[in-house]
């Protein structure tokens, strides 16, 4: 062998060893093992945004920082739904599940490669697929979540935010939120000057917040279905009116964002749909609400005459306080149903004005606490900020044929202050009360403290059984006005109280 082929081999070799010996100087000492160590993300969050319409996967990159003057030495990275997940991982070129002894050297970073796939016409997927990554390391962990979008849909994702201010200017709180008509039709809505529409062929999926601006009205078709994420609040401004037309065969449905068995009836998945004062001509008409921390909100009314919301054919119900709050209100509402609720059901402050026709009001909530409000509540003041008494006249709160019942002893508190109007009405209800007497004409043909017999209630089922006292026992005279129960049977003459007419269950609709 000549002398420069030996010499470039000796330096081969040199280098070689030398490095071997250097890898293998590396000690735990050296790495920094803290608990108080902490990688650095380019995104504590990666969102995949893009809204797939047939199988398909995107790839996204993070970028993953050492800070500290020694290397970290990453016991573990790995997906937190595992081998499950929509998610994969290429960490330093490696796809396993579960990647191990990952060091990141003094000063450095790393890159991560995540890819999502999905099948968005898989209606079995998760609206919004979550995910995390994990990084063990020093004892501990931390995360880098994961979201994609799993289903066609249209998505309202908030983009805005608003402050409020306290007395001194301090910002105190603030509203995360998108407008309704935001992105046109690429988020379902068709914008006709001030009149907006919601498209119904795909449902749509609000993150934060969702207002209808002033002076804008949104009209929401039959078999729209509305998935709202938790504490999402869809708001009706001041001039701004909410027109939800369904059917009696396809409701408009507003509802949380998980769709598994275990959340078909779980309250609290979400915020509310509030009527802020000065919103005008509201139109509910057999729309279900479920699953919600509140139901509907209904603030001061504008006129006597109109009221700030008009509800048919609709179900309120499974909400973790209350299912309709109005202060000082103008509600109307015919073939209602508004049960399982963990405050009042129905809760009317703060005065206003009140109709409410073959209505049932129901509570029999059963989760976390027992429930000591009653269903009904009514109120003709309230106490302001300084505390004091100011008084709100309720002119008239009229209830026909309505069924008040639960699962308390009594199920009707009427708190009214002197000096102020509470003009209330039954007629032809069937009530569960100590507090009201049958004392015309504030009360008459009433029934009182009798189980109605409905069908299931703690399945939310509120049909009536065939000896339930119940039926026929309504006035006949509203037939004329409004012919059909809450899912389109005819009214019987005398119809049953309640927001459905008696028919055997087996062949009912």
């Amino acid at each position: 062998m000549n002398n420069p082929l030996r010499y470039l081999i000796y330096l081969i070799s040199f280098f070689v060893l030398t490095g071997l010996g250097f890898t293998s100087c590396v000690t735990e000492e050296d790495y920094a093992d803290s608990t108080n160590v902490n990688l650095k993300f380019s995104n504590d969050t990666i969102r995949f945004d893009t809204i797939f319409t047939t199988l398909g996967s995107v790839t996204k990159q993070i970028r993953v920082y050492n800070k500290e003057s020694k290397p970290i030495k990453i016991d573990q990275i790995r997906l937190g739904a595992g081998a499950n997940s929509f998610y994969r991982l290429n960490v330093d070129g490696s796809t396993n599940i579960v990647v191990n002894d990952v060091v990141i050297n003094a000063k450095d970073s790393m890159f991560i490669f995540v890819r999502v796939t999905i099948n968005p016409n898989n209606q079995s997927n998760p609206l919004l697929v979550s995910d995390s990554i994990i990084f063990s390391f020093n004892g501990k962990e931390q995360y880098v979540q994961l979201e994609a979008y799993g289903q066609d849909a249209y998505y309202h994702v908030a983009d805005k935010w608003a402050y409020t201010l306290d007395d001194n200017g301090k910002k105190v709180d603030s509203l995360h939120y998108s407008l309704a008509e935001d992105k046109g039709e690429q988020s379902g809505c068709i914008v006709n000057g001030n009149s907006l529409e919601w498209k119904s062929d795909k449902p749509h999926v609000i993150f934060g917040s969702l207002i209808v601006n002033s002076n804008k009205i949104l009209t929401i078709p039959e078999g729209t279905k509305i998935h709202l994420n938790p504490n999402s609040i869809f708001f009706v401004m001041p001039d701004a009116s909410l027109k939800v037309n369904g059917s009696t065969q396809n409701n408009v449905v507003f509802q949380g964002m998980r769709k598994d068995t275990y959340y078909s009836q779980l309250p609290g998945q979400w915020g509310q749909i509030w009527f802020q004062a000065g919103s005008k001509n509201n139109i509910l008409n057999n729309v279900t609400i479920k699953n919600g921390t509140i139901g509907i909100i209904v603030d001061s009314c504008v006129t006597n005459d109109i009221p700030t919301v008009d509800i048919q054919s609709t179900k309120i119900e499974n909400m973790s306080v209350y299912g309709i709050w109005s202060r000082g209100g103008h509600i109307n509402a015919v073939n209602t149903l508004v049960q399982n609720t963990g405050k009042e059901t129905v809760a009317l402050t703060i005065g206003g004005k009140y109709q409410f026709v073959n209505c049932t009001f129901a509570n029999y909530w059963s989760y976390n606490t027992r429930r000591s409000n009653t269903t009904l509540f009514l109120q003709n003041y309230y106490y302001d900020k300084y505390n004091n008494l100011i008084l709100r006249p309720i002119t008239e709160c009229n209830f026909y044929n309505t069924i008040i019942y639960g699962s308390n002893e009594d199920e009707i508190m009427i708190d009214k202050k002197e000096g102020a109007e509470l003009n209330y009405m039954f007629e032809s209800c069937l009530l569960l009360t100590k507090s009201v007497r049958n004392e015309p004409p504030m009360v008459s043909n009433c029934i009182f403290n009798q189980d109605p017999l409905f069908n299931k209630p703690e399945e939310g089922d509120f049909r009536i059984k065939s000896n339930s006292p119940a039926i026929g026992r309504g006035n006949g005279s509203w037939n004329a006005v409004y012919p059909n129960d809450i899912i389109g049977n005819f009214r019987q003459y005398p119809p049953t109280i309640g927001a459905y007419e008696y028919y055997p269950i087996a062949t009912r609709k």
